[in-house]
């Protein structure tokens, strides 16, 4: 009961800041000039030959991320990569079902089929999280500072100039994150119970909660044991998330008149903005995601607003409707729904408390 109440507040202050945003857009000039027809033709009039090629790397980052999983899971066994594959399909066609609370669907199925605790899955899973932000603040830094912008408006440039001292911070902030990654690694008990005891004024149930994070997060790292696991996991890492960028760079040049001139790494820092917009996605409507996408095109990058937005519907077309048509498939084929998804994940996080306790 309580985990529904706190889904449906989750998604109110979700909808709550799109709906602000867009409240706050529509007094610009070109949104109140908006023409429905252009949208309509900048979406129908798409190259299909990019869109399928997008759509290629939507399932191809899929087998990627699969592949980084079956690296992550050597040290504990040797995961069949037929089922790590099917885990991400599964995973995120939840996740954009239900929202966030889908995320923990890849480890518990992942789990249950290969026969490993949930807290070790969980503990990959959030090394991955860490792996894949670190990815996200170094494309971000590239595209600031490689690609030239140039925006036509004293918003945009504004704009600009904050991005580019956000990533002075960001990247100061992830260098500090890799070396206390490194740190936490090489001295993960000792400084697990330091910071146990730096937050012992917390209540008993929150510092338990904190201690069981920890301690999955060192289980975690402790799959990179060595400089090659470490150079496996950047290089997978990179790789996906340059096929997550290539997604999006050919969904641009799919709409061939208003954005096939954009680089790739225009491409990486719109990839960017739309992840910051996550944080509140609507299920299966998306949201903050395409605004982030709409933003960057339109202040950034001077895309009339009628092409930036039937770019950003077909960016969430081609990850939404493939992924949902192959996790249908695989569903039927391993003889599960939704409804029995939720109940593997409910069982292996009860299994978790159970082995915490």
């Amino acid at each position: 009961m309580k985990k529904a109440w706190g889904r449906w507040v989750w998604l109110a202050v979700g909808a709550a800041i799109i709906v602000l945003i867009f409240y706050n857009l529509r007094g610009s000039p070109e949104w109140r000039n908006f023409r429905w027809d252009s949208l309509w033709r900048s979406i129908v009039g798409a190259s299909p030959g990019y869109l399928l090629l997008a759509i290629f790397c939507v399932y191809f980052s899929f087998f990627m991320r699969a592949v980084r999983w079956e690296f992550f899971m050597r040290p504990i066994k040797s995961a069949s990569l037929w089922v790590l594959f099917v885990g991400q399909i599964l995973g995120f066609s939840s996740i954009f079902l239900v929202g966030r609370p889908g995320e923990l669907v890849r480890p518990a199925y992942i789990a249950k089929k290969e026969n490993v605790p949930m807290s070790a899955m969980i503990a990959i899973w959030l090394l991955e999280r860490v792996l894949d932000i670190i990815a996200m603040v170094i494309l971000f830094a590239a595209a600031i500072y490689f690609e030239p912008v140039n925006p036509d408006s004293a918003r945009g440039v504004s704009v600009l100039h904050s991005m580019h001292s956000w990533g002075h911070v960001l990247f100061g902030l992830t260098g500090l994150l890799i070396i206390g990654l490194v740190l936490f690694r090489l001295k993960a008990a000792s400084m697990t119970a330091g910071t146990l005891r730096l937050f012992s004024f917390l209540p008993e149930r929150p510092l338990h909660s904190f201690a069981q994070f920890l301690n999955s997060f060192s289980e975690g790292l402790s799959v990179i044991r060595d400089w090659k696991g470490l150079a496996g996991s950047v290089v997978t890492t990179a790789f996906l998330w340059a096929i997550n960028a290539t997604m999006f760079w050919l969904t641009f040049k799919s709409v061939r008149h208003h954005m096939g001139h954009l680089p790739w790494l225009a491409a990486c820092l719109t990839l960017f903005c739309a992840a910051l917009g996550l944080m509140v996605q609507l299920p299966g409507v998306g949201g903050g995601y395409q605004v982030g996408i709409i933003l960057s095109l339109t202040e950034i990058f001077n895309i009339k607003v009628e092409p930036a937005t039937g770019a950003s519907i077909l960016v969430w077309i081609i990850q939404l409707i493939p992924t949902l048509a192959l996790g249908l498939i695989l569903l039927i084929h391993e003889g599960l729904s939704i409804p029995k998804l939720e109940a593997i994940t409910e069982e292996e996080e009860k299994a978790v408390t159970l082995e915490k306790n």
